[in-house]
């Protein structure tokens, strides 16, 4: 058996069929992880669902394009020029769709193999037993009959900061973006979410540089920053989301022996901006 963890997928499902064909995915043994942004600004967002969904052996963490998804969905957002899910939107599989994407998780912790799984990172104030008691606060809002009031509150910077006292949609507001769209944080866990090059803005770290040993993640993979090219100093830290949807590659991992796999791209879009 083995576990392949596969970077922001968005929607490449032909590179995803190459990249499974290329591992020898057994489907019978092995086990496939997703560190989300399933879909969205890909070509075949509906194909990468329904093979995702059909599989046995499968963990999900949501990304930021997947509960963007859920708010076009449910009609508290309006589709950005660079949304490309009509083809799920138009669906009569629609609430099928809607229901398995929000019963994903936010994090996968793995205690046999040490390994944390989450879109974009983990706030350097929390250990892992507080991650996932306030990714649970988000997941029992998602899985709840009112989760639209959720996702309509969703989206915004503010607040920018961590507080205990912080509570209703202000609350979960910031600890989906911790999760699904962190970058550059402070220790406190101050966010700073315009910025997504190599260039640091004043003041802040890449979350990952501010990891402490209390912490005891042996492991973390994570998506969402394809600026990154797979690429950080900390070898706690996986980065998986390599830009195939920017034109670039898809990578997996192969949990058990470390090894990566990559296949490119199979077009350069005319938009190549993250």
């Amino acid at each position: 058996m083995r576990t392949y963890v596969f970077g922001d997928i968005q929607g490449c499902f032909d590179e995803l069929e190459r990249l499974l064909d290329m591992v020898n995915y057994d489907a019978s043994a092995d086990r496939l992880w997703f560190v989300g942004d399933l879909i969205n600004r890909g070509p075949k967002n509906l194909e990468s669902l329904d093979f995702i969904m059909s599989q046995k052996q499968v963990t999900v963490v949501l990304g930021n394009h997947d509960l963007h998804f859920l708010a076009l969905a449910s009609g508290h957002r309006a589709p950005h020029p660079s949304d490309t899910v009509t083809d799920l939107l138009a669906s009569p599989r629609l609430p099928e769709i809607v229901d398995w994407i929000r019963s994903q998780p936010l994090i996968h912790a793995d205690q046999e193999s040490g390994t944390v799984m989450v879109h974009a990172g983990i706030p350097p104030m929390w250990n892992l037993d507080t991650c996932l008691a306030r990714a649970r606060e988000v997941e029992t809002a998602l899985q709840s009959e009112d989760y639209t009031a959720f996702l309509k509150g969703m989206y915004g910077n503010e607040p920018e900061e961590w507080r205990d006292n912080l509570a209703g949609q202000d609350r979960l507001r910031i600890i989906t973006n911790y999760f699904t769209r962190m970058r550059y944080v402070t220790l406190n866990g101050k966010l700073e979410l315009t910025h997504k090059g190599s260039e640091v803005p004043a003041g802040f770290s890449p979350w990952f540089d501010l990891m402490r040993p209390t912490q005891a993640f042996q492991r973390i993979l994570f998506g969402h920053w394809a600026a990154l090219e797979g690429l950080t100093n900390n070898e706690s830290a996986i980065a998986l989301d390599t830009g195939c949807v920017w034109g670039r590659n898809l990578t997996a991992f192969c949990i058990e022996d470390n090894q990566f796999f990559s296949t490119p791209a199979n077009q350069i879009p005319s938009d190549s901006s993250h």
